[in-house]
């Protein structure tokens, strides 16, 4: 069943102008598509009438801390509606703010905040389907061919981490013609400290080490992830000019242009754009009071969440122009 909104505009209820919006998101220090999505996250909502306050940390230890004490900032400057993307939702559960203001609207933005039963919505892409489609990719290059494969994951702190990596694995690993030079197959394995692509890079120059080539496929979560994965093949002595097959998301500017020179194949595009109207549609019919019904729901370990899920793109050389 599709999604069903109110019929909500800033024309029609003089009071929800006045109504303040935080959105909390990370800074687009490390990724750079953040700095996309808040763009269109505020202008969707500024549509709206809203006024919006925009808080941003870096994804850190310390950048977690600091999106708390933005989330109490927030709180305290009268913003009723939180829409958060959490940089280490344990961090924001150890304080306890959002259940002792449960009284505010509080909606995930792409990634969820685990074990926390104040969380009233859930708008993403499926991070399922990501992590199907990424995997599909691969086996569609490999055929039948007996291929070496390396795994990469995003870090524990983001919850869509494991989610990717599990729904790929769940097809790559079952592909009896693939072997792991590495030996690491499991998420606690190839999950990284961080989304960066310094920590990429490192973990790929460790495996290769003591190898005599280079795998023909790598599972990249996204594209810092595998700017950082060209970096250290590109270093390497057993680089010859031919790079592995190496998947992607977020369509960052260096991702399209690796794609382009042949170092990627891959990227996945989050109509980021339809994302954030979504978001905005769904903070309103909150404000005014008026029902969001969805079919889908996303189990948080406290309860289940109504989410909904914005569609995306596979983008290689073949449409990368279209970008």
């Amino acid at each position: 069943m599709a999604l069903m909104f109110c019929s909500c505009s800033s024309s029609s209820n003089e009071d929800i102008k006045k109504e303040k919006v935080a959105l909390l998101l990370p800074s687009s220090t490390m990724v750079s598509r953040w700095a996309v999505d808040a763009n269109y996250l505020k202008n969707a909502l500024l549509r709206y009438g809203f006024d919006v306050n925009l808080y941003q940390a870096e994804e850190s230890a310390d950048g977690a801390k600091e999106q708390v004490k933005q989330i109490k900032e927030a709180i305290d400057a009268g913003c009723g509606t939180l829409v958060i993307t959490p940089i280490d939702y344990s961090v924001i559960n150890e304080d306890g703010i959002l259940e002792a203001n449960q009284d505010c609207n509080i909606i995930c933005y792409d990634r969820m905040i685990m074990e926390n039963p104040a969380i009233d919505f859930y708008t993403t892409c499926d991070p399922s389907k990501i992590g199907e489609m990424q995997a599909q990719f691969l086996l569609n290059v490999a055929g039948n061919n007996n291929m070496e494969i390396e795994y990469f994951a995003g870090p524990k702190t983001d919850k869509n981490a494991p989610t990717y990596f599990e729904s790929a694995y769940g097809l790559l690993g079952a592909n009896e013609s693939f072997t792991v030079p590495s030996g690491k197959k499991s998420y606690s394995e190839v999950a990284l400290a961080s989304w960066s692509a310094e920590d990429a890079k490192n973990a790929m120059t460790e495996r290769l080490n003591g190898k005599s080539s280079l795998p023909d496929l790598i599972l990249a979560p996204n594209d810092n992830v595998a700017s950082g994965i060209i970096e250290a093949i590109e270093e390497s002595q057993l680089f010859t000019g031919t790079y592995p097959v190496i998947t992607g998301q977020d369509m960052s500017d260096e991702a399209k242009n690796n794609i382009k020179a042949g170092k990627q194949a891959m990227t996945i595009y989050k109509e980021y754009e339809d994302l954030a109207e979504t978001t905005a549609m769904v903070v309103s019919c909150f404000i005014s009071g008026k029902p969001v019904i969805t079919s889908n729901t996303f189990d948080n370990g406290r309860v289940k969440v109504p989410a909904k899920y914005t569609s995306f793109t596979l983008v290689t050389v073949h449409n990368i122009g279209q970008y």
